[in-house]
């Protein structure tokens, strides 16, 4: 699942502080360092990547942190409720006011209205 910043946000780039802030207000989600993070115990598996793309689509995350991000990405398992998870992304992208896809079966999650 890939969250990317939606064009009506007005710049290609959000902040990162701002996108912790919100990840970090999500009881489903526990922070694991500084842009990282994982599902709160009890919850199906997920890791959570900020990150900024490279020029050839393609990013790096070291768990490092940088002062803007292009993409977040969840990682999931195929094994686990997809609803659970098609309502933890529809919830991060209405926050942040992105667009949630499922690259894997080329599906829209959430888009603004």
């Amino acid at each position: 699942m890939v969250f990317d910043n939606h064009p009506s946000c007005g710049s290609k780039f959000a902040d990162t502080r701002k996108v912790v802030d919100v990840l970090a207000a999500i009881p489903e989600l526990q922070q694991t360092g500084p842009i990282a993070f994982q599902a709160a115990a009890g919850q199906p598996w997920v890791s959570v990547i900020l990150a900024k793309r490279n020029g050839t689509g393609g990013y790096c995350a070291d768990g490092s942190f940088v002062g803007s991000i292009d993409i977040v990405e969840l990682v999931c398992s195929y094994d686990d409720d997809a609803d659970w998870y098609d309502s933890l992304a529809s919830r991060i992208a209405a926050s942040l006011g992105w667009i949630a896809v499922e690259e894997n079966e080329d599906r829209l999650v959430w888009a603004p209205p």
